[in-house]
């Protein structure tokens, strides 16, 4: 009865019979930049409709989604030379860069609905699953580590994977713990407690955890210099972009959000940082509508 861009959900027949009411979507974002000189979010990357941003560490290249098709892309911060790494049936998110800039790692549902991790190279071509069913993760600057997290979710660990030995290591004391993170410079995980109460940070030279902020956590990304890790307040009363230091624990609040049309993902929303330290969000520019189909029966 349809075809086309629109998504159509709740559909409800009219008491007569020769109507169907149904809710219309059609997805589409904007990415914008929160530019602190003017306190305003301006379009990055051309407001392109895209999410799951992540940057090489030169600096130089960006790999990304296209939002809502979640293929994964790649291409120069500037826009030029982008060029396709994943297809359907692949559903994809949280694309990262390796250390070298060679491979893109990716979690992404497979064509049988499976949960799983692969390896792409930047320059394109096969796609290599990592044999580790259920686990999502992203690079950690620790050799070739990639932190994941598995088992189920009220149950979660935080985990490092050896991609050169294929050796697990469970993170001691982190139980329960969601959103793992390494800083950039590998001294660090941040990760986030299963209710979303809690930024926790551990240590590897101590091997200890710490509290680093008991508010509303919601999508925390660390800063290049890993100095910070900025944090909004997910679905909470008191929308807004945080930033905690890490040298004394000392919390900013960055921006509002109360006001800004944000695409809402399930679970967790997604939020970005610019190598500059400019958060990064999608501004929801879809369309939600009632719509009356005529309806025959044959």
């Amino acid at each position: 009865m349809t075809a086309g861009p629109l998504s159509f959900f709740s559909p409800q027949p009219s008491v007569d019979g020769k109507r169907i009411f149904a809710i219309a979507v059609q997805l589409r974002a904007e990415l914008v930049r929160y530019d602190a000189k003017s306190a305003q979010f301006v379009p990055y990357l051309g407001g392109s409709s895209i999410t799951h941003v992540s940057f090489s560490r030169d600096g130089q290249w960006v790999t990304y989604l296209l939002y809502p098709e979640r293929e994964v892309w790649r291409s120069r911060v500037d826009g030029t030379e982008r060029l396709q790494l994943t297809r359907a049936p692949l559903d994809a998110w949280a694309p990262t860069f390796s250390s070298d800039g060679r491979q893109i790692l990716f979690n992404a549902f497979g064509a049988g609905g499976g949960q799983g991790m692969y390896l792409v190279s930047t320059d394109g071509g096969s796609i290599q699953p990592l044999a580790l069913a259920g686990a999502q993760g992203e690079w950690c600057n620790r050799g070739n580590s990639i932190v994941l997290m598995g088992g189920p979710m009220q149950n979660s660990r935080v985990h490092l994977f050896d991609t050169r030995t294929s050796k697990t290591t469970v993170i001691q004391g982190s139980d329960g713990l969601r959103q793992a993170r390494c800083s950039p410079d590998g001294r660090y995980i941040a990760a986030v407690t299963q209710d979303g109460k809690k930024l926790r940070l551990y240590e590897f030279d101590t091997g200890n955890w710490s509290d680093l902020s008991t508010s509303d956590i919601g999508f925390p990304q660390w800063s290049v210099d890993s100095k910070y890790i900025y944090f909004d307040t997910g679905s909470s009363k008191d929308l807004a972009i945080f930033r905690v230091r890490i040298a004394d624990r000392k919390l900013e609040r960055w921006t509002d959000l109360q006001n800004f049309r944000r695409v809402v993902d399930p679970w967790v929303s997604w939020m970005g940082l610019t190598p500059d330290g400019s958060p990064l969000l999608m501004r929801d520019t879809g369309s939600q509508e009632i719509y009356a189909l005529d309806f025959e029966t044959p």
